[in-house]
């Protein structure tokens, strides 16, 4: 019920003798529709680029055969394989990028996209978790689910359905308006390259009646937008500012409110920050490969704390039937909740309260980052997630009805607003999800990121995809 729409799967081809990524999907996925799934693979095949995650080849029927020898009919999709991993790791894991260094990779997703448009077709979901590095470091735009023609389905060149991912959005989708592919695509390119020189994003979502920084940009007070973002931020050599000023001229036009005013791919092309200064090839390498030590460090950690959370999750269900009787499960969880909420402070929670717990929601695939599933207790892991919060959130409430805690949380990067909420999922599983309300985007994976180190999750194989509701 809550694993993602297909798996991945390691492939090799002996008559090339080269890897590549495999997706497979059962045909009995309750999701799977193939009408969606060949419109992608439709518009990957009429894209050949070095710069893309280039389809291979693809199967509407074949046999998927188990290590124990079982089958079962998928959908496969032969993939490219780009094994360097997502450019959103290397910004949240290795910091921000030089000016020349963002401006190498910007080159390249620009003149990539502007293939894309040529052909005809508009991304209409870029962001850094979709840019992909293969072994060399080179860049590759990938996840083609929501692109479309460029023309729309009545050919005016107007488009209509409100997808993507929520933080890159242009603030016409925000709106419900009809908007153009080309001009939403080079938007989300905009956030993208403050995010790779800030290391944050210039606002939580460019909604110009609820977001507050947005909201500077759409009143024409580009002015203080600059000065809050230059806030903690170290002044760069030869000039007594962090951003230059060719580059905040480039980004106020690419993050405009109207789309009649931002520049189109040409105009990106002949502005002076375009052209400056780029990184060496072998420099480049030199300093991702030192990045990548630090991401792969990361995703270690990452995957020995699902492993020990697997460990966990299978204890508690033995647990759960009688095999430890008598034995009290998770003491050193216990312990540390014990050490973390005080009797005065568990009074003020009302913890004990009887609570009801919420239906979970399926959208069609388990969400990346803000989804989390575990077998433990739902009161447990409430106890849990109050005594994480102690330690992590600035200031907190829980309701005492619902599973529900509210809280803020201020980092470096700025502060932001969250819901988290236990839904149950089936009789032993329960699901532990963090919502943003308002405020920083990486200030809430940083917060979230927090939370899951310390819960004791279910494992979940395959390729995990974040989309925004209104998919």
């Amino acid at each position: 019920m809550f694993l993602t729409l297909y798996r991945v799967k390691l492939g090799f081809n002996p008559a090339t003798n080269n890897y590549c990524a495999i997706k497979i999907i059962k045909h009995s996925h309750p999701s799977l529709n193939m009408k969606t799934l060949k419109k992608e693979i439709e518009i990957l095949a009429e894209l050949k680029h070095p710069n893309i995650v280039n389809l291979l080849e693809f199967h509407e029927s074949i046999d998927y055969v188990k290590k124990n020898g079982q089958s079962y009919k998928v959908v496969a999709i032969f993939m490219e394989l780009v094994p360097g991993g997502e450019l959103f790791e290397y910004v949240a894991d290795s910091g921000r990028f030089s000016e020349e260094t963002a401006r190498t990779y910007f080159r390249i997703i620009i003149e990539t996209l502007e293939y894309c448009h040529e052909k005809g077709i508009a991304h209409r979901d870029l962001k850094p978790e979709n840019l992909l590095f293969d072994a060399g470091f080179n860049l590759k735009i990938a996840d083609f689910g929501f692109a479309t023609l460029l023309s729309g389905k009545d050919g005016s060149g107007q488009l209509h359905t409100v997808l993507g991912t929520e933080s890159y959005m242009a603030p016409e989708i925000h709106l419900r308006k009809p908007y153009s592919g080309t001009s939403v695509d080079l938007f989300a390119c905009g956030i993208i390259l403050f995010i790779l020189i800030s290391g944050t994003p210039p606002f939580a979502k460019a909604d110009p009646k609820a977001d507050p920084h947005y909201k500077l940009i759409v009143a024409n007070r580009q002015d203080v937008f600059w000065k809050a973002h230059e806030r903690n931020k170290p002044k760069v050599e030869g000039r007594d500012t962090f951003y230059s000023e060719e580059f905040k001229d480039m980004l106020n036009a690419m993050l405009a409110v109207d789309p009649a005013n931002r520049p189109s791919i040409e105009k990106i092309k002949s502005h002076p920050w375009y052209k400056g200064q780029t990184t060496d090839v072998d420099a480049l390498r030199s300093e991702f490969l030192k990045r990548k030590e630090l991401v792969d460090a990361e995703l270690k950690r990452q995957r020995e704390a699902k492993q020990k959370q697997k460990l966990m999750a299978k204890m508690q269900t033995h647990h759960a039937q009688g095999a430890f009787t008598g034995i009290k499960p998770f003491r050193s969880l216990e312990t540390e909740m014990e050490s973390t909420i005080s009797k005065e402070l568990e009074a003020k929670l009302n913890l004990d309260a009887k609570r009801e717990i919420q239906e979970y929601q399926s959208e069609g695939g388990f969400k990346a980052y803000t989804e989390v599933f575990t077998v433990m207790s739902s009161d447990f892991i409430f106890k849990l997630l109050c005594s994480i919060a102690q330690n992590n959130l600035a200031d907190f409430s829980v309701s005492s009805t619902t599973y529900k805690l509210k809280g803020k949380a201020v980092k470096d990067e700025g502060s932001c607003n969250l819901n988290i909420v236990l839904t149950k999922v089936d009789e032993s599983t329960t699901c532990v999800e963090f919502h943003k309300t308002s405020g920083n985007v990486m200030t809430f994976y940083k917060v979230v990121d927090e939370f899951k180190k310390k819960l004791p999750v279910m494992e979940v194989e395959g390729e995990q995809t974040e989309k925004t509701e209104s998919q």
